[in-house]
């Protein structure tokens, strides 16, 4: 059975930066979409109708949370 080889400081120090890396590239593409949903729903002019669909939505998500909170009590 061989051993496995432990990483050197500078080989643990560029995966770091590699995923600190990718970590960046995924927030960057996070944000522009973002942006772009919010550039869609503004050319649709349907924000408002979205802005009310997203509250009832959370709104119902919370009376169900509020409900299981009870029924496991």
């Amino acid at each position: 059975m061989s051993k496995k080889k432990k990483l050197t400081n500078k080989e643990m120090s560029e995966a770091i930066a590699e995923l600190s890396d990718n970590d960046q590239i995924l927030w960057k593409e996070s944000v522009e979409m973002k942006q772009l949903f919010s550039l869609y729903l503004e050319y649709s002019k349907e924000t408002e109708k979205f802005s009310k669909f997203v509250k009832a939505k959370v709104k119902e998500f919370e009376n169900k949370q509020r409900s299981e909170i009870k029924e496991g009590a």
